[in-house]
């Protein structure tokens, strides 16, 4: 094994951080409390650090001076420089030297136990260096040479081409590649964890990577602690601090400042801040399927590609109609949930609606999916593509062909409540995607959003402004079941309508060919038809009013005269006066402010945010933040 650290706060000496402490780095090097495997770690040292700008420092800087250059030719960030040896940290005669005079506001070290098999020159210790990334493993990974790079952009070529011929060198190079894509830090270790946690189960993946202003780090098989204080923070595989033990090893007394990060996480890091996001685990081996049985629960073979799993039960849709309709029309102010507008009508009507020149939302959706569909599979990598809400998966083409373009994508997981939507979709997109997986899920999302072992890391996209129908209550739960089924890997893609003018917004949902009055006014067919109920569509009127207080379009259904209308299924008699409404839905449409304070509350950081050319609609990228 190792032992490795990263600091990151006010200028100080290399000693200040490798040799002071009670039990530094330096001491855990012959004597470590904490590590699992090994116990000496005499296999070479290493330390890098970034010098102050113009020091021109780096071996391999980008510019003479060791700094990144702008576009103007300016200085921007100083690369880092690194000092490694193949000796035991305690035998380098010059190392209190550089400890004495090295200063720096950031530095990353480590001490190497070499695993079994590979080499052991300097140029296997960390910390391994790209433009200003600076990188350390703590761990071993078997028989890493024959690692399948399938999907990682690494040739069996590249292996010809490490720095050194060791584990940590291969690993470096797949987070390396990933980080020359865009990737965010804390993305890319988690990926190249799960990629080779699934080749390689019993892997020690416990990775360290700074870039001099943040920390990403994860502990995957071995120990990782960390000390945060205002404007500074240290990040290392145990505490340094000395005194009594615990009978485990552990140092008493270390509640106040060191913190433990629980296994199979990803902690990522800035002076004074530290965010701790779990790592969601390797997928298992898929189990074979039993065969299909129609109208039972649980997962059904439709052929070799395509799998439907049943979550809901028989009676659904029909209890949970009752209860809506109890609940919500017994008693005035009269609603019902827009979802049951969708019978095969109403999802005919809904098609037609989304053809309808006053209707832009589809149209300016496909428009930004259109152009960041690669920009999107470059920035996710999802081998996993989940979608809630798919309904016929018509604009999720698009992300299919760029994931498939970019080499990535395994599997397409659609949700819906629609058993025969996800079928006819399912097999659509088997015959033109005969390489992709499908592994369809009849289940509600707003009550059932439970993620199964689809492998990662996974893009959960939720499309057609579907979350505006939801208000604050309903967004919040919604984000906090997203959020405890997503990892540190997986990304949101989410669509959200823009507020505009409230006359474009009133026209998109009252159009001039009465298209969406009959889409409104269907759900009191499926009422009748469901409910023995006695509505007269006619009876009513179809309004779309802006709600200016809470920004949200509502569609309304607006009783002509008084009338009692009968629910016999539910025993139920409803007295309408005349102009009585019966809020059908609600849209509520969004600002980038406040969406993203949202998302912020609930535990997501936007990483972008696209419109369309006039800026009505938006998609944004968003990942777990904690």
């Amino acid at each position: 094994m190792c032992r490795h650290l990263a600091y990151l706060g006010p200028p100080t000496t290399l000693g200040e951080v490798l040799l002071a402490p009670e039990h530094s780095l330096f001491e855990q090097s012959w004597a470590p409390r904490l590590q699992r495997h090994g116990t000496v770690n005499a296999d070479g040292f290493g330390f890098g650090w970034y010098p102050p700008a113009g020091d021109g420092a780096a071996e391999d800087g980008s510019a003479e001076d060791g700094e990144v250059r702008g576009t103007d030719g300016e200085a921007e960030v100083p690369l880092p420089a690194r000092y490694r040896r193949a000796l035991p940290i305690w035998a380098d005669p010059d190392l209190p030297d550089l400890a004495r005079t090295l200063r720096s506001h950031a530095f990353l070290a480590a001490v190497r136990s070499a695993t079994d098999g590979t080499g052991r020159e300097a140029a296997a210790a960390a910390p391994f260096r790209e433009g200003r990334w600076l990188f350390s493993h703590n761990g071993a990974v078997r028989d890493w040479a024959r690692l399948p790079l399938d999907g990682t952009g690494l040739e069996p070529a590249d292996l010809l081409g490490l720095e050194a011929h060791v584990d940590s060198a291969l690993l470096w190079a797949l987070v390396a590649r990933r980080l020359r894509q865009g990737e965010p830090a804390g993305l890319a270790l988690a990926g190249v964890v799960r990629r080779v946690a699934e080749a390689r189960p019993e892997a020690r993946l416990n990775l360290l990577l700074t870039d001099g202003s943040t920390v990403a780090a994860i502990r995957h098989g071995d120990t990782l602690w960390y000390r945060a204080a205002p404007g500074r923070v240290l990040v290392a595989s145990e505490p340094d601090r000395a005194g009594p033990v615990t009978p485990g090893g552990l140092p008493q007394g270390l509640t106040d400042d060191w913190h433990e990060v629980p296994d199979h996480s990803l902690l990522l890091a800035s002076p004074g801040s530290v965010r701790i996001v779990p790592l969601r685990a390797a997928a298992p081996r898929p189990r074979p399927l039993p065969p299909y049985r129609p109208h039972e629960n649980g997962p059904h073979r439709m052929n070799d590609r395509f799998t439907l799993e049943r979550r809901l039960p028989r009676d659904f849709f029909d209890a949970t109609l009752r209860a809506d309709v109890l609940q919500g029309l017994a008693e005035p102010p009269r609603t019902l949930p827009p979802k049951w507008f969708y019978d095969e009508r109403g999802s005919r009507l809904f098609e037609e609606i989304t053809r309808l020149p006053e209707y832009y939302p589809t149209r300016a959706e496909q428009e930004i999916l259109t152009r960041r569909a690669p920009d999107i599979a470059r920035a996710t990598r999802a081998r996993s593509l989940v979608e809630l809400g798919s309904g016929s998966s018509r604009k999720t083409r698009l992300l299919l062909d760029a994931l498939t373009a970019a080499g990535t994508l395994q599997r397409y997981t659609p949700l819906d409540v629609s058993d025969s939507a996800l079928t006819e979709a399912g097999e659509a997109l088997g015959r033109d995607y005969p390489a992709l997986r499908i592994s369809a899920v009849v289940t509600d999302f707003e009550h059932d959003l439970a993620l199964t072992d689809e492998p990662g890391p996974r893009l959960v996209a939720f499309l057609g402004g579907t979350l505006g129908n939801l208000d604050t209550d309903g967004r919040t739960a919604f984000y906090g079941a997203l959020r405890r089924t997503l990892s540190a890997d997986d990304t949101l893609l989410l669509g959200a309508d823009l507020v505009k003018d409230p006359a474009v917004l009133v026209a998109a949902y009252d159009d001039s060919q009465g298209v969406t009055a009959a889409f409104d006014k269907n759900v009191l067919n499926v009422l009748n038809r469901e409910l023995d109920a006695g509505f007269d569509p006619d009876a009513f009127d179809h309004l779309a009013v802006w709600n200016t207080a809470e920004e949200r379009i509502e569609m309304r259904l607006r009783s002509r005269a008084q009338q009692q209308v009968p629910v016999k299924a539910l025993d139920l008699t409803l007295d309408l006066e005349a102009g009585e409404e019966i809020r059908t839905e609600i849209s509520v449409k969004f600002r980038r402010e406040g969406l993203t304070a949202e998302l912020d509350a609930a535990g997501f950081t936007v990483r972008h945010w696209w419109t369309d050319a006039a800026g009505r609609f938006a998609l944004l990228l968003a990942v777990p933040s904690r």
